[in-house]
């Protein structure tokens, strides 16, 4: 299926769900990447349970772990992440230990991970009804 027909397709079932505004239907990848990618996005599609899974798997030849998003991944090791969104059978070892930003960890549908904070690093995590998180914490770090 072509990338503009898989976003109308996924706009029209926004609409029906009541997205907002800023979400119009005819962005490119990119511009999508950067709306789900927004606290707004983010938001809705935590709150809705969408898109689905079968959904997101549309967009995996579209590399969006390049976007720091990453879908069916297997298991996988970030380090420092500004914002990573793990979706699916991921299951991510997060280390993070700087404090020169603010760290972002979002688990969807059935996502996995372990997030690993030390020194005076602080983590944000978001995580959806079924997805598990193992947080553990050293030094002064926190994960919120």
């Amino acid at each position: 299926m072509e990338t503009d027909a898989i976003i109308k397709q996924i706009y029209a079932q926004a609409r029906q769900l009541g997205c907002c505004d800023l979400f119009r239907g005819t962005e490119d990848f990119e511009a999508l990447v950067s709306l789900f990618r927004s606290p707004q996005g983010i938001e809705f599609c935590m709150n809705n349970h969408f898109p689905n899974t079968a959904t997101f798997r549309l967009f995996k030849p579209l590399h969006p772990e390049r976007h720091g998003i990453y879908i069916d991944a297997g298991n996988i090791t970030l380090t420092n992440p500004d914002k990573a969104i793990l979706i699916g059978r991921t299951t991510a070892t997060v280390n993070c230990d700087t404090n020169d930003r603010r760290h972002e960890v979002i688990l969807l549908h059935g996502a996995k991970a372990v997030v690993n904070a030390s020194r005076w690093a602080v983590c944000f995590t978001k995580i959806e009804g079924g997805c598990v998180c193992i947080k553990n914490t050293s030094e002064n770090a926190v994960i919120l």
